[in-house]
């Protein structure tokens, strides 16, 4: 039987002001950048021990505040006993019981003993510096305010053997790892476990060696000897200075080691010649091969000895072509013990089951944390989510905002309006719009609203699109429906099309449709090829044939004559099978090139707009704070 970090609890550390968050097996933190993902996993560290380069920049402090000597910062983590296939038990095992002892065990019949740590990062006036304090949690309860603790105590030394936290922050480097004796594969490899008679018989070996290499090649022996006068120099008769080729200590082995990588014919080379990627990779698997070699050494120790291993992990798809970000987290969910990884990556995110998501957000200096509450959504709509959100679109969690839009048109010429309202790109600022290939809304806002993700719809007006958006949005009525500001309906049962060739563009959508078919002629032409033409066929409200008890179908024919002629032609021309995707980005920048200002953002879209740039405190152009757009 083993133990499960179960819960972490944060106060005033660094931007995490006070977060409260349940930990799974497996752990993927998503958020963009600065949001205090790297702060997560340091207080994680610093409860387990592993961390005690600390400083007053550690304790949150509000914009307005000044740090006080008094202020703390609180971490709070809870044990508890699990079996192999980690589920709870209501005791712990005699091994983990002579770990902890009753110092730290609560016992607690109706929900299972547990063990709780805080951690206090407070200010010692001795050492004029901030220290670590230790204690046990007696109750814990709803939060750290409440919650019982005992009085200062350290880890025993079986605590600080059998809790085990590896960190890996996204600057790892093999090649680094070689020089550094502390990193895991110095730790590893200047671990030798050899009798001394052995080591001695093999260093003498190793200086052997070293003295033929340098006595047989004449450029060392020449600069050997020449080094070897700095004695004399420095006012020393008994200095010297030697050449080593080779390491001459067992311990000091990893100074004078190489990796090398060979591609099967070909020549091999040193770690070093290869990129960034590689060496990230290899750095992570030194780690799992150093994590191996500490629990068989606990076990050769004492055959009944358990251990707890938590793996904190910053962007491990870092410098990693997709696919081989997707090999390195299988490699990572193979990893014995738990994982809390922070990621960037979609292909990451992808793998990852949504109950293990946590995300990370910060507004205002605080960092908020979040799950996906899986158990509000049936089977089906979760695999909804995962298969057309988080496996197709996962980058929107890594958004500020979200726009959803029904189709590819809308898509495409958002964007363009958003650059000419705000004089940037959405993506500069984190937001997506996203085209959801229909009225898809609710599989999108399930996961959206979930997470807290601000978000925003543009949707066309027909009726059973506005029934479709108010189910999604669960409100109880359109006129509830109409009145939240960050849904924008289109009026009269238009569609995007309509609404542009009914508020006044039509001329400039016929002049896009030329350009880009670079003809001057081709909307002409298309009213005359295609009037009378027809679209398709439609089901009558006659009686079923007698014969054959089918329903009668007739052709709908294109009528572009008369009155709103013209406007039902350039509708036809916009909406064809191609034409949406084809004409969409040609059509808004030519609203956006506008001489008129007030005519380059549709008014509908301008209501959009205002309302990202209130939400997200983002400011518009000049043209747009000083001409209104015509409503």
């Amino acid at each position: 039987m083993s133990i499960s970090l179960t819960n972490i609890r944060v106060n005033n550390f660094r931007s995490l002001e006070n977060i409260d968050l349940t930990i799974n097996k497996t752990n993927i933190i998503i958020g963009q950048n600065n949001c205090g993902k790297s702060n997560l996993l340091k207080a994680i560290n610093i409860a387990f021990g592993n961390v005690r380069d600390i400083s007053e920049s550690d304790i949150f402090i509000s914009s307005e505040e000044r740090i006080s000597s008094t202020k703390t910062a609180t971490i709070d983590i809870l044990l508890k006993p699990v079996d192999l296939e980690g589920t709870f038990q209501k005791t712990f095992s005699d091994f983990w019981i002579s770990v902890f002892t009753d110092s730290w065990i609560t016992p607690d019949e109706t929900n299972g003993d547990y063990v709780g740590i805080r951690t206090v990062l407070q200010y010692d006036i001795r050492k004029d510096d901030y220290i670590i304090v230790k204690k046990p949690i007696q109750e814990w309860n709803d939060s750290i305010e409440t919650s019982v603790v005992g009085a200062k105590k350290s880890f025993g030394n079986d605590m600080v053997d059998s809790l085990t936290s590896f960190y890996m922050d996204a600057h790892r480097d093999a090649v680094e790892d070689i020089k550094n004796r502390k990193s895991f594969f110095g730790k590893a490899t200047s671990q030798s476990d050899l009798s001394d008679q052995l080591t001695s018989e093999l260093e003498g070996q190793l200086n052997h060696i070293n003295s033929e290499i340098v006595r047989n090649i004449p450029a060392l022996q020449q600069t050997n000897r020449r080094m070897s006068s700095i004695g004399k120099t420095m006012g020393s008769s008994t200095g010297t200075v030697e050449i080593e080729p080779l390491a001459r200590k067992i311990s000091d082995l990893h100074k004078g080691m190489d990796i090398v990588y060979k591609d099967g014919v070909a020549a091999q080379f040193s770690i070093s010649q290869h990129g960034m990627g590689t060496r990230s990779w290899i750095s992570f698997l030194t780690l799992g091969a150093y994590v191996d070699w500490h629990n068989e050494k606990l076990k050769q120790d004492d055959e009944d000895a358990e251990n707890y291993t938590m793996l904190t992990m910053e962007e491990p798809e870092a410098h990693l072509h997709p696919q081989a970000q997707r090999q390195l987290y299988f490699q990572i969910s193979e990893f014995d013990g738990q994982k809390i990884i922070s990621t960037h990556s979609p292909s990451v995110l992808a793998q990852a089951d949504l109950r293990d998501i946590i995300y990370i957000n910060k507004q205002q200096g605080k960092t908020s944390v979040k799950r996906f509450n899986v158990g509000q959504y049936t089977p089906e709509e979760l695999n909804r989510i995962e298969r057309e959100v988080i496996n197709t679109r996962g980058e929107l969690l890594f958004s500020n905002a979200i726009v959803l839009c029904e189709g590819i048109t809308e898509e495409q010429a958002l964007p363009i309006y958003f650059k000419e309202y705000f004089g940037f790109e959405a993506i500069c600022s984190g937001i997506n719009i996203i085209g959801i290939g229909g009225q898809n809304y609710k599989t999108f806002l399930n996961l959206i609203k979930d997470l807290d993700i601000p978000w925003f719809i543009f949707s066309d007006g027909e009726t059973e699109t506005k029934k479709t958006v108010k189910k999604a949005v669960g409100v109880e009525n359109i006129e509830e429906l109409n009145s939240m500001s960050n849904i924008i309906i289109l009026d009269n049962e238009n569609d995007y099309e309509k609404y542009l060739i009914s508020d006044g563009y039509r001329d400039i959508i016929i002049s896009a449709i030329n350009e880009c078919e670079n003809d001057e002629e081709y909307f002409a032409n298309y009213i005359l090829t295609k009037n009378h033409t027809s679209m398709g066929r439609e089901r009558t409200n006659d009686p079923m044939c007698g014969t054959c008890q089918q329903h009668i179908y007739k052709d709908v024919l294109r009528d572009f004559d008369g009155e709103g002629g013209l406007e039902r032609a350039l509708y036809d021309c916009c909406t064809g099978k191609k034409a949406k995707a084809k004409y969409a980005t040609y059509v808004a920048e030519k609203i956006v090139s506008q001489q008129d200002v007030t005519k380059r953002i549709p008014s509908k879209i301008n209501t959009l707009l205002k309302e990202i740039g209130r939400l997200l405190n983002l400011t518009e152009k000049e043209d747009y704070r000083t001409h209104e757009v015509i409503e």
